[in-house]
């Protein structure tokens, strides 16, 4: 897969590395030739992306619900655990695909000829990982793409203050890499249609281990699978040896790493403040912050009682966007959460316009691990992981098993992230600073509360990343 050249390590960047594990007790099945597929359409295409933004409001929501008031960020990867449940659809019997289907809100599928999901999510996929600009196959960007600054042209000459074009680095492309990984007990699949679709639609890489005999070196098969897939920011997603009766386990890896459009200040200039995990009338934590100015696009939601603002990496195909409730605390942003479905944030994210503002925000490292398992039984995923139920198709029975199903089950999901958002700053963060100080901006956007995160991939609009932030340090 081609990747562009990454930026110098004096530009600003927000980096975010994560991972997604499934330990399963069987293989995967797919009946069909890969070739015998409809053309993506713009109508499943939007269906899909629909369903893994939903999910990750569900997903939300339920891991808020286990957190309770202690979490302090409940942050995960929606597109790498929806590219997980996507391929477990290929291998499941009816009662588990059902239920799939249920917990994505696809029910549509569960009769042919509704549309087919390997061929639009791997246009999808394609979109996403290479990077690629443009409106893509669901036609449509954010109004404010097409804007260039917050100043207005007159006479074809654009007004924008010269200082603000300091920036002489060629634009990069941002760096996507989203890996799924198969791993096999050897001998459980010869099915060259089902690999050859795995490969080809899903990015998927299959390989055959011995967890039975040699635990040891499959899970260091994995790890080292992991370690590349990050480009060496993961080193292991497994720190234990599987059990010898794993058949296969299904891993998942989302490396990204982008500069900001608009630089936040140099770090020396980040300097502790105050922050209300539960409103400003509760205790502060001090917590790192960073100060940037510039033109942001940005919208005020009386409807949703909350504000919103984006931070385009440098070639605007993917943004990060903070969702802030109005003197926010812990129970403002649960009920934002629950209202913001995905057509309620695209319909937030197409509102917005770009405006001159003055930007406070906590320096951020988060680091998560949750049990997907838990969370997805309680969303209807039940049949997936019940050892008495046979809810996983096979493709390579053996003489033993020949006349008799199997009871093939997911032991095991786990979903860890690695996020990082920091101002990395070169000279230029200070200088937009000093020419938006000439000038009061309309907007002074400060985080000091909790908020929502959620980095998108504008073209396709899926989620790279998404959650709650109560408490940044």
């Amino acid at each position: 897969m081609p990747y562009g050249a990454i930026a110098s390590a004096k530009i600003p960047f927000g980096r975010l590395w994560l991972y997604g594990l499934v330990l399963v007790g069987g293989v995967l099945w797919c009946g069909g030739n890969a070739q015998n597929y409809n053309a993506p359409s713009k109508a499943v295409s939007e269906q899909l992306v629909g369903a893994i933004n939903e999910l990750a409001r569900s997903l939300g929501q339920q891991l808020g619900a286990t957190g309770g008031n202690s979490s302090k960020t409940e942050l995960f990867s929606p597109v790498s655990i929806g590219s997980m449940m996507f391929l477990l659809l290929r291998a499941a019997n009816r009662d588990t695909r059902s239920e799939l289907l249920d917990v994505l809100q696809l029910q549509q599928y569960r009769k042919p000829g509704g549309g087919n999901i390997p061929k639009n999510f791997a246009r999808l996929l394609k979109e996403f990982t290479h990077d690629i600009a443009g409106k893509g196959i669901l036609e449509q960007l954010p109004s404010w793409h097409t804007a260039t600054g917050c100043y207005p042209t007159i006479d074809g000459v654009d007004y924008e203050d010269d200082d603000d074009n300091y920036l002489d680095e060629p634009i990069q492309p941002n760096v996507v890499q989203l890996a799924n990984g198969i791993f096999l007990q050897n001998g459980l699949i010869n099915s060259t249609n089902f690999v050859k679709l795995a490969k080809e639609l899903y990015q998927a890489q299959i390989e055959q281990v011995n967890f039975s005999e040699q635990p040891h070196a499959a899970r260091a098969t994995i790890n080292h699978w992991v370690n590349e897939s990050t480009r060496g920011r993961i080193e292991e997603i497994l720190s234990d040896d599987l059990d010898t009766s794993t058949q296969m386990v299904i891993a998942n890896a989302l490396y990204f790493k982008a500069t900001w459009e608009t630089f936040f200040n140099e770090p020396q200039f980040t300097r502790p403040q105050p922050f209300f995990p539960d409103g400003e009338d509760h205790p502060s934590i001090m917590v790192p912050t960073m100060f940037a100015g510039g033109c942001y696009p940005y919208y005020a939601s009386p409807e949703l009682n909350a504000r919103i603002m984006a931070f385009p990496y440098r070639n605007r195909t993917t943004s990060m966007y903070i969702i802030l409730p109005n003197e926010s605390n812990r129970s403002k942003l649960r009920q934002l959460q629950a209202k913001l479905s995905s057509t309620e944030l695209d319909r937030l994210i197409d509102r917005m316009r770009m405006a001159k503002a003055i930007v406070q925000f906590p320096r951020m490292h988060v680091t998560n691990t949750y049990d997907l398992k838990r969370a997805l039984q309680q969303l209807g995923l039940r049949t997936l992981f019940d050892r008495t139920k046979n809810n996983l198709k096979i493709n390579a029975p053996t003489s033993r098993t020949a006349n008799r199903a199997r009871k093939l089950y997911v032991s095991e999901m786990v979903h860890k992230i690695d996020l990082a958002i920091n101002e990395r700053g070169t000279e230029g963060g200070a200088v937009t600073i000093t020419a938006m100080e000439r000038s009061l901006p309309p907007v002074n956007f400060r985080v000091r509360g909790p908020f929502l995160l959620a980095i998108r991939h504008d073209p396709t609009k899926m989620l790279l990343f998404y959650g709650a932030v109560f408490d940044p340090s």
